[in-house]
């Protein structure tokens, strides 16, 4: 999709499409018509999920611009529901996207990592809350 001025276009070949396409396995803790929701393979935290949409967006403004509302709902919810499936609600947890090279995106699939099962660090070293 990528429609939006200044992204980059969809690669078919990244690893989440892979994933998606089942040529990649992945530990899988949800999967519905809308996304799919599996363990990090370098997690940064006890609990590192990553949950992406089925669809071929880079980012959450290429998401955000050119999905279905019934696909970006679904996301959402799938992105609530999976954190309270692992617990992780009641003592809480970080929910982040990354965009484009200085944000830190791996993989140009727009993406939410779920971190959880510790006190999680400062977002930005430095910044007062």
């Amino acid at each position: 999709m990528s429609g939006t001025t200044g992204l980059p276009p969809y690669d078919d070949n990244n690893i989440f499409a892979k994933i998606l396409r089942g040529e990649i396995p992945s530990k899988r803790v949800h999967e519905d018509e809308h996304a799919i929701a599996f363990h990090d393979i370098n997690p940064q935290a006890p609990v590192h999920v990553l949950v992406i949409p089925r669809g071929r967006y880079v980012s959450l403004a290429d998401f955000s611009a050119n999905a279905s509302e019934a696909e970006i709902a679904g996301f959402w919810r799938a992105v609530g529901r999976v954190a309270r499936e692992l617990g992780l609600e009641e003592r809480g947890y970080r929910a982040l996207t990354n965009m484009g090279q200085e944000g830190g995106q791996e993989v140009p699939h727009f993406h939410v990592h779920i971190f959880g099962g510790r006190r999680l660090g400062r977002m930005v070293p430095g910044v007062q809350a």
